[in-house]
């Protein structure tokens, strides 16, 4: 998922080249089939996919061979029907010494030509319809192959980005893709293609990210907040946040205050499910020991041994604060913490490192249906407000809060 003319259909073309041919590279770490195969390449219309992918993967017509896949490795080319220069079977000739098959199709062909049929693999260049997906999903069930896509999201949340972005799988993933990584633009192109794209348009078309529901809960452009990692002064303040969690993350973000400029800067995360508190403690003490503010459901008891979770956390060696985390005036508002984070962005007060590639994720996916935040996704985010919210406790490695006297009292 990236923007506009990055790279992935080219990725996509090699890897199928890869898999067609049976020649992989020493360095290639994804999936290999192990013998001659067949395969759907498919994008919206016939004229699309003859334009992109059957372009990289052959060449132009009449130059078959100067696309990904070797010229001495292309054995036959069927063309097809109705649309000039198009190709519905290429025959290609496998390391094993068998015969592969790529077959040309698009969306426009509708379902029910996506059916019947037994594929070692699909790419889809471009979005698919979910239907379409889902057909050519099954497609792969009986050779236990797999499918992929490449494309920019310009439709949105849909059924198909929701199901990646918002229904987290062993069996999924998602590889992003921001203009700022295709280093064959200069710093000066990629501004001039940013400040090219319609407003409401670029952070689809230059950073691959999707409009999400009725609007970005902070649409502040990422430029605006992501620098580069630096070595924070220890004079400092810091303090974590803590977000409880066991089929969703626990998730936690390191926060460090510049009082001179009233900024905060987000310098680490830290985002794992299914772990106990012993387990998160231990991870979370690792990266320094600075007071963690925690949530409202801290204060639940465990069944089994009747502690709440904030003193099964304490118990573990975390300086946990003693109360949850609220605003100086006691109230502990959803809306009001997001409010003001979003002013702390907006004036520069609000800094995250560029690196923390799981909190820009979460940034990216954050919005609002119908005016209200959705709450999926969001354990970082959530983790981060806890210790905004509770900057005023932050310290320093030359102050300290002590927490044993608190715990034992």
């Amino acid at each position: 998922m990236a923007g506009n003319q990055l790279g992935k259909s080219l990725s996509a073309s090699a890897e199928s080249a890869m898999h067609s041919t049976g020649l992989y590279p020493d360095w290639w770490e994804g999936r290999r089939i192990p013998k001659h195969n067949r395969a759907w390449v498919a994008s919206p219309t016939s004229l699309t996919t003859r334009d992109t992918a059957q372009r990289l993967l052959l060449g132009l017509p009449g130059q078959y061979g100067t696309g990904y896949i070797p010229k001495e490795k292309i054995l036959d080319v069927k063309n097809a029907r109705g649309v000039p220069d198009a190709v519905d079977r290429v025959d290609i000739l496998h390391a094993d010494y068998d015969v592969s098959y790529i077959y040309f199709k698009s969306y426009e062909q509708g379902r029910e030509k996506w059916q019947a049929e037994t594929i070692d693999y699909i790419w889809f260049d471009e979005e698919p319809p979910p239907e379409i997906y889902t057909e050519g999903l099954t497609r792969t069930n009986a050779t236990h192959g797999f499918v992929f896509m490449t494309f920019t999201p310009l439709l949105g949340m849909s059924q198909v980005v929701h199901r990646f972005l918002m229904e987290p799988s062993p069996d999924r993933d998602v590889t992003r893709m921001d203009i700022s990584d295709a280093l064959h633009y200069t710093e000066e192109q990629r501004n001039q293609i940013i400040n090219s794209y319609p407003v409401h348009e670029r952070e689809a078309r230059a950073h691959g990210v999707p409009m999400l529901g009725s609007g970005k809960v902070f649409p502040i452009a990422e430029e605006v907040i992501f620098v580069e990692p630096f070595k924070i002064p220890d004079a400092w303040p810091k303090i974590v946040g803590l977000d409880f969690g066991w089929e969703h993350p626990t998730a936690a973000a390191w926060l460090a205050w510049n009082r001179d400029t009233d900024t905060i800067y987000i310098y680490d995360t830290y985002r794992v499910k299914e772990q106990t508190p012993l387990f998160h403690a231990a991870s979370i003490k690792s990266k320094g020991d600075y007071p963690v503010a925690w949530p409202h459901d801290g204060l639940q008891h465990d069944k089994g041994s009747g502690q709440t979770l904030r003193d099964m956390y304490a118990k573990h060696g975390l300086k946990m604060l003693p109360d949850r985390a609220t605003f100086e005036d006691g109230s502990n508002g959803l809306e009001a913490g997001i409010a003001q984070m979003l002013e702390r962005m907006q004036t520069g007060r609000f800094k995250v490192f560029n690196h923390l590639s799981d909190w820009r994720d979460e940034f990216r996916q954050y919005h609002r249906k119908d005016g209200l935040i959705v709450k999926l996704n969001d354990d970082i985010m959530s983790a981060t407000r806890y210790a905004m919210m509770m900057l005023r406790h932050a310290s320093s490695k030359t102050t300290a809060f002590d927490y044993r006297a608190f715990y034992n009292r």
